[in-house]
């Protein structure tokens, strides 16, 4: 039996969107890509790294000013306690124009006091950056890799961007078929929330594995299945990805499942908490979508 039990192992405001984005965005020839574009270049023609710093940017648009004065802070306190310091001394030893023994302390504690805290703060919000940076250039990269939707046409995974909430199923063919075939009671409340699930037979087959056939996606199962191509792509991706998460073993199955802006929101071993998703997430269409403005934010599983 394959175990169905999440187990996370990494990390992840849109207005009202409805079910209509996302077929538009599937439907619509004059703006579906139908080839497969490069890796480092997107739709618009920008680079992996004009991405990284754009989006970068958007969710922490006053890091770079908070830099500035930090980094300004530090370089004024640094400058002062080299003046404080040898007038401290020089009181120690009873200069003629020294100042008084007091005072001088005061100025040395000040600019040292200023200096460690200003470093500080200057280090956190480096380590920050550096850590989003890392997170934003794998997402780049997951949303560079290529999937065919169930009409036949293809576009990178940052296409659906706004419009679907993407559930990778990673593992051998029994486990993506087990996966599917779990998600199959909540497939109706998954649509409606956007969920879009991707099957990716990236492990195993051999032997029983490679004779077990996955369901090829019709039609009708537009907003609900599409399926990944260049699996080799996809495969390099998630072994980047157990680097970071040593506890992780490919032989349990994974997921890994994506917020409306593409940030990866949940992962984990084993089945994708469908059931969970189904009453967590907020829906795209019916009388109950979401209409207030943080209903964009969508929370973290597992």
């Amino acid at each position: 039996m394959l175990s169905c039990r999440a187990t996370p192992f990494t990390s992840g405001p849109l207005r009202n969107h409805t079910c209509r984005c996302l077929k538009s965005r599937m439907q619509t020839s004059g703006r579906t890509v139908r080839h497969i574009p490069n890796a480092k270049f997107g739709i618009d023609g920008s680079t992996e790294e004009d991405r990284v710093r754009l989006r970068s940017e958007a969710e922490a648009p006053f890091r770079s000013l908070r830099l500035t004065l930090f980094g300004f802070s530090v370089v004024s306190s640094g400058l002062g306690a080299l003046i404080s310091v040898p007038q401290l001394l020089g009181a120690l030893a009873g200069g003629r124009n020294a100042l008084p023994l007091e005072e001088a302390g005061l100025n040395v504690a000040i600019n040292m006091g200023a200096l460690v805290v200003f470093g500080l703060l200057l280090r956190s919000d480096l380590q920050a950056r550096d850590k989003q940076m890392a997170r934003l250039t794998r997402e780049e990269k997951l949303g560079a890799l290529s999937v065919q939707l169930a009409n036949g046409k293809v576009l990178p995974v940052s296409a659906l961007r706004g419009s679907a909430r993407i559930v990778i199923a990673a593992g051998t063919r029994a486990q993506v078929k087990s996966a599917l075939e779990a998600a199959a009671p909540f497939k109706q409340e998954l649509i409606r929330r956007g969920v879009l699930v991707l099957p990716l037979p990236i492990y195993g087959g051999e032997g029983e594995d490679e004779a077990v056939e996955l369901p090829s996606p019709s039609k009708e199962e537009l907003r609900w299945v599409a399926t990944p191509i260049r699996l080799e792509g996809w495969r390099d991706w998630f072994e980047a990805q157990l680097k970071f998460a040593s506890k992780a073993k490919t032989e349990n199955g994974l997921f890994v499942g994506l917020r409306l802006d593409g940030r990866v929101r949940a992962s984990g071993q084993g089945c994708p908490p469908w059931a969970r998703f189904a009453a967590e997430l907020a829906p795209l269409e019916g009388d109950d979508k979401w209409t207030g403005f943080f209903d964009g934010f969508d929370g973290r599983i597992g």
